[in-house]
């Protein structure tokens, strides 16, 4: 990751309830800590109540991003959509200084 990285949020809503999304919660948290460990997803977790979850991510573009979102396994059994924002941090907290790369 570097200095053209490029910022996102996005906004996890699911299409059908939460007794079919379930079955499917582990192979999507795998496939985000795949996403960690590459570096791509910063931070993330369930909205309350469950009806979806918020993903902060960074990669060089957003079809980078709308790839891994459909890798996710919730894309693949089309029980969830992306609301994909691109966002330019210009303030944060000096515990995200590093990770944001502002002043």
């Amino acid at each position: 990751m570097g200095a053209a990285d490029h910022f996102f949020v996005v906004h996890v809503i699911y299409l059908r309830p939460f007794s079919e999304i379930d079955p499917l919660v582990a192979p999507h948290r795998e496939h985000l800590d795949r996403l960690v460990a590459d570096g791509h997803l910063l931070l993330s977790g369930p909205l309350v109540p469950r009806t979806g979850g918020l993903l902060l991510m960074r990669a060089s573009g957003r079809t980078v991003i709308e790839g891994m979102l459909a890798e996710d396994p919730y894309a693949r059994a089309q029980v969830a959509r992306y609301e994909v924002l691109e966002f330019s941090p210009v303030k944060f907290s000096d515990e995200l200084r590093a990770v944001f790369g502002g002043g």
